[in-house]
């Protein structure tokens, strides 16, 4: 008798824990998963039916937006409900029973966009929940949408000048009517001082510039602990109010005076506050203005996916994408690949940048989210003769 009754007792709590598994969430998942574990070379990838796209300008009736089709794979069986992100700030995507999912592109942006699984915890493989191994194996799987500008090598020519380089010359693709902002000169720059009547630096005070009919406005950096602020600017021979703001206090230029700065410089003002007041002195030595050197350039520019020890030049793009590489010969016979990026650089010269003008490798860097591996095509697109 008390055998068989021990017996009924461990089948009650038999059941009892199998109750509770099916009512604690995750306990399922941990300890009582139904698909096998998968094969060593059940690998799982993230599959894309287009991963790269030539870059195209924005346009109002939504033509730049493109609609892909993916889906989650382990082996070759669908992950149905694995959550799936495509770059920061985007909707989460849920792969459908036969693991696919669809992304919106666009196609304006110049972009590397990431696409991983962040979450299998309700995914399924075959209809049973995925075990540990599978999961930790499609969170591993990665995929990348790439939008760009096609690169073309036109010819690669020995330079002339050293014959241990190449010059290759090259071109970013663009769509016929397209207008691309290719590297090139953006804005001034207004920098200076600011310091309190006794010529002490003020810290973060901030200095603002808008014209007359309001527009073109600017602010600057807050001053730092010398003082010294900066703030890019299209200067366009027109009359500017300067203001200037340290907390909640607003200093101005005497009524119906205006500042005014010329075309197509960059500008130092250097500003010291009233002792009293809120107006500015418009005369040395509380405002003295002189023009400066340099200006901002920005805008889309291609560079070479080599070590960064690598010395090599680029030239500024012309209006049509065409630019040149001057590279060590051993570097370019090893096939690097390109990447494209928006740079943004002041260049301290006096004389102004054009296309064709070469710029140092040291400036230009891929960021995390531009375009890398970008494999150029067209004549001599590979090792040089």
């Amino acid at each position: 008798m008390n055998r068989v009754g021990w017996t009924s007792i461990s089948v009650l709590a038999a059941l009892a824990i199998a109750v509770c598994a099916e009512r604690t969430p995750g306990f399922r998942s941990a300890l009582a998963w139904t698909e096998p574990a998968p094969s060593p070379d059940a690998a799982a990838r993230i599959e894309l039916a287009q991963s790269d796209f030539p870059l195209r300008v924005w346009r109002a009736d939504g033509s730049n937006i493109q609609v892909v089709q993916g889906r989650v794979l382990l082996g070759d069986r669908p992950v149905a409900g694995a959550i799936v992100s495509a770059g920061q700030g985007r909707k989460l995507l849920t792969t459908d029973t036969d693991g696919s999912f669809r992304i919106s592109v666009d196609r304006s942006l110049l972009t590397d966009t990431p696409v991983r699984v962040v979450s299998t915890d309700k995914a399924t493989v075959g209809g049973r929940p995925v075990h540990p191994e599978s999961a930790r194996r499609i969170q591993a799987a990665s995929a990348s949408l790439r939008v760009y500008y096609p690169i073309e090598i036109e010819k690669v020519e020995i330079d002339p000048a050293n014959a241990g380089q190449v010059k290759v010359h090259a071109r970013m693709v663009s769509r016929p009517g397209d207008t691309v902002s290719f590297f090139k000169l953006d804005k001034y720059r207004v920098g200076g001082r600011v310091t309190d009547a006794d010529g002490r630096p003020v810290r973060g005070a901030v200095v603002w510039l808008d014209r007359e009919r309001g527009e073109g406005f600017a602010k600057s950096t807050p001053t730092d602990e010398n003082g010294e602020y900066e703030l890019y600017y299209w200067p366009e021979n027109e009359e500017t109010n300067l203001t200037v703001t340290v907390g909640k206090i607003r200093y101005t230029l005497p009524p119906n005076r205006v500042y005014f700065i010329p075309e197509h410089t960059s500008v130092d003002i250097r500003i010291r506050l009233p002792r009293s007041g809120t107006i500015i002195r418009d005369q040395p030595p509380d405002l003295v203005s002189k023009t400066s050197q340099g200006a901002k350039y920005m805008g889309v520019i291609a560079g070479l996916q080599v070590p960064a020890d690598t010395d090599y030049t680029v030239t500024i793009p012309d209006d049509r994408g065409r630019f040149v590489v001057t590279a060590p010969k051993t570097v370019w016979d090893q096939h690097p690949a390109f990447f494209e990026t928006v740079l943004s650089y002041f260049f301290d010269r006096k004389e102004r940048l054009k296309a064709g003008d070469p710029l140092p490798s040291g400036i230009l860097k891929a960021g995390p989210r531009d375009p890398t591996g970008i494999r150029p095509v067209g004549a001599n697109s590979g090792a040089s003769g």
